[in-house]
């Protein structure tokens, strides 16, 4: 002992903390404790470009909200830090550890879905778990007539995407994971098993906990079930396909049909790079002209109403926006591989540095601001020569840069992707747009806020975390430092 650093002995003392407590809950009989290197690591890192600090000590799966009750419980009296795991897709860091001696909390176990026996969904919604996948989920619902329309591309697990306040393609006409929620059950860092939220389609009866919850990035509590809403499956369905001179144009022409009162499901806008790296990596359709183009869906429930909504976007981008070709298809198997390889992209702009882990930008500014901001962005990756392929849900005024780094760039290359990065995030201030989008904030984005919101708005949201999590054992080090 004597031959011992400080730092050893606290190290030693901290493991031999956690695994005592491990051995406590694996004789209660109701979880699973992994211990193998690969899933520790793995549940430590995720998608993010973001390296953790440090390797959890254990996975570890519960089988019921009650066993994660009792482990937070354990967890607290020995300050054992907790990081809830879903799918692993998040991008900003929110998996990785910062603190030694924590533990990952898988949620697999939580994959019910409780359809009513007699397969009606009158109410439009239905409780899921939080470890449901969002593809297996509208698999289930398929045969109901209904479906769950946040798509964030990534087969990400409800339940993540309730902590992450993930949207995607889908939100321009269906909203955020924030308006699909009607009810939460979280457990608090203290064990008790809170139930937020109601069944009705809308209530004024207290602080919307639901609300606060949902963006929360397992800071403030672990959730372990949802209520989503669900919306009628279409029978009529058309995409289009349109190719514009510019970047600037295009993203003039989403302002344009939605002032217009033209109704769109998805409505996306990838850049010539994006078209490049489309072009490189997707199978699913012929290559497409190197220039900007805007993906659309359109739906109803009568053809000629859905072909009404075609004409008019078809007439506004055409003749107002310079759009040179304007294909739309209602062919189903079409229209999946379109928005499959849409789904790609993050994928298709890694490849474009084979070995890349990826930098992703997630603004979101004013409609009003976005043709600018993201034509000033396509610029500044042309001007530091870096690359960095700029799409996104133009339709709500959220877009990405996707920036791909490899471990043997130089710091003049990195010093570039992270200037584009940093001019992007003041423009985005500066007309009051948000840093994030859907992404959350994670590790990544945390010394963005206090200029975003002011310090006064990250006390308020510190006061909250200490009160309900004092022992700052729920995700540390995610949203804010304390």
């Amino acid at each position: 002992l004597k031959r011992g650093t400080k730092s050893q002995l606290i190290t030693r003392s901290v493991h031999d903390s956690t695994d005592e407590v491990l051995i406590s809950i694996e004789k209660m009989g109701h979880t699973v404790v992994n211990r193998n290197l690969y899933e520790r690591e793995r549940h430590g890192k995720g998608e993010s470009h973001h390296e953790s600090l440090f390797t959890p000590r254990a996975v570890l799966y519960p089988e019921s909200t009650q066993a994660v009750s009792d482990i937070l419980k354990l967890c607290r009296v020995a300050k054992i830090p907790i990081v809830p795991f879903g799918a692993g897709t998040s991008i900003e860091g929110h998996v990785c550890c910062v603190e030694e001696g924590s533990v990952s909390i898988d949620l697999t176990k939580f994959n019910e879905i409780k359809l009513p026996t007699d397969g009606f969904l009158d109410d439009f919604h239905v409780r899921v778990g939080a470890g449901v996948h969002r593809l297996h989920l509208n698999e289930e619902l398929r045969h109901t007539g209904m479906q769950f329309m946040v798509d964030p591309g990534a087969d990400a697990t409800i339940g993540g995407m309730v902590a992450c306040g993930a949207s995607g393609t889908a939100a321009v006409r269906y909203g955020t994971m924030r308006e699909n929620i009607l009810a939460l059950e979280v457990v608090l860092s203290d064990g008790s098993i809170v139930k937020c939220g109601t069944h009705a389609r809308k209530s004024s009866a207290g602080y919307d906990l639901v609300s606060l919850m949902c963006g929360s990035e397992g800071t403030l509590g672990i959730i372990t079930e949802i209520t989503v809403k669900l919306h009628p499956i279409m029978p009529c369905v058309t995409s289009a396909m349109c190719v514009f001179s510019s970047l600037h144009a295009a993203a003039e022409a989403v302002n344009a049909l939605l002032q217009s009162g033209v109704v769109v499901d998805r409505c996306e806008l990838l850049d010539t790079n994006s078209i490049v790296a489309f072009n490189r990596y997707s199978k699913e359709l012929d290559d497409l002209p190197e220039m900007p183009h805007m993906f659309l869906e359109f739906s109803g429930s009568h053809e000629s109403s859905v072909r009404e909504q075609v004409n008019i976007a078809s007439k506004i981008c055409l003749e107002d926006f310079g759009c040179s070709s304007f294909i739309a298809t209602s062919d189903a198997s079409e229209r999946r591989r379109l928005w499959s390889a849409r789904h790609q992209l993050y994928y298709a702009s890694l490849a474009l540095r084979p070995g890349s882990s990826g930098i992703v930008t997630d603004v979101c500014v004013p409609l009003s601001k976005l043709a600018d901001i993201i034509q000033s962005t396509a610029d500044d990756v042309e001007e530091l020569q870096v690359i960095g392929p700029c799409f996104g849900h133009c339709g709500d005024g959220n877009f990405h840069c996707i920036l791909p780094v490899l471990d043997s760039d130089d710091d003049d290359y990195r010093n570039r992707v992270e200037e584009v990065n940093r001019r992007l995030i003041k423009r985005a201030i500066a007309v009051e747009g948000t840093v994030s989008g859907e992404h959350g904030v994670g590790t990544g984005k945390i010394k963005y806020l206090p200029e975003m919101y002011g310090q006064e708005a990250i006390d308020m949201m510190m006061s909250v975390k200490t009160a309900l999590d004092p022992e700052n054992i729920m995700n540390p080090g995610k949203v804010f430092n304390l």
